[in-house]
């Protein structure tokens, strides 16, 4: 009861002190305390916070920082975060599961990478993933069966990438990439700016920023384990193009792509045309 009550109280304590992201030189990182991962409306969020060598996973009420549960994990672990504005993701669609990340070597050099999946009624591990090279976390099927990673494969201001997928009942990393079948390029590049996910968690668009290209969105279909880019009509550079949102309508047909809260173009999420804002 003792090491509950101290570990409850140093969770609550980072709570109370907001998130601390610990940045990457290819991902957007990790993030711990308060902010962590929640699903929209649940009230619940769920927080890592780093120890020396495992990790205080918590289950934290929103509107009074009450920790409901907590367990400690072995190894070092962090929500992930899944693009540079700080969105955090890890959490399925069906609320089930929670996947946490760990820092891998820099892309080329030799090291793992590891994921750990938990369940979020007891906070207990279901799965662990140890990938050789450098990996950081991309989604989760709503059910919490299929994790998809993003493998690094060059680091630096223009990274290149590709997105791969976990089978985490067969325990087995799925040969290939997640390519858009019309593009058949299986080797992306570009930053991570913002991203919108469906309310089922099936959908996750992420738009990119390039430094030599117009921006483009990854729309990835978690079940059916597909993904399409769709190129955005926008002449910025890169730096402007890190300022751009996305904002999924409430009928999900609509993803609006905004810059300081102006809309410069509408996906259409049924055939992927855009128009201009």
């Amino acid at each position: 009861m003792r090491r509950f009550l101290v570990l409850a109280l140093a969770i609550a304590a980072v709570s109370a002190g907001g998130a601390h992201a610990n940045g990457s030189p290819y991902s957007p990182g990790l993030v711990y305390g308060w902010s962590g991962v929640g699903a929209q409306g649940s009230g619940v969020r769920f927080v890592a916070f780093g120890m020396p060598k495992s990790t205080i996973v918590a289950a934290v009420r929103a509107r009074d920082g009450q920790v409901l549960q907590s367990k400690v994990v072995r190894g070092f672990y962090g929500v992930p975060l899944v693009t540079y504005d700080g969105t955090s993701g890890g959490l399925s669609g069906e609320g089930t599961s929670l996947a946490l990340a760990s820092y891998g070597p820099y892309p080329g050099q030799a090291g793992k990478t590891r994921f750990v999946l938990l369940s979020t009624r007891t906070l207990g591990v279901l799965r662990q993933v140890v990938l050789p090279g450098s990996w950081s976390y991309d989604a989760i099927s709503p059910d919490g069966s299929m994790l998809y990673l993003v493998e690094h494969i060059a680091g630096g201001s223009n990274p290149r990438y590709r997105v791969r997928s976990y089978d985490l009942n067969a325990r087995r990393l799925i040969p290939g990439a997640i390519v858009d079948r019309l593009e058949n390029e299986s080797v992306m590049d570009g930053q991570p700016v913002t991203r919108a996910t469906s309310s089922d968690g099936r959908w996750a668009y992420t738009l990119y920023a390039r430094d030599k290209h117009e921006p483009f969105v990854h729309a990835l279909d978690t079940v059916r384990r597909e993904a399409f880019c769709i190129d955005l009509p926008l002449r910025f550079g890169q730096t402007k193009q890190m300022e751009l949102r996305l904002r999924l309508a409430a009928g999900r047909s609509r993803l609006s792509v905004t810059r300081n809260g102006r809309p410069l173009a509408v996906i259409d999420t049924r055939s992927f045309e855009v128009q201009r804002g």
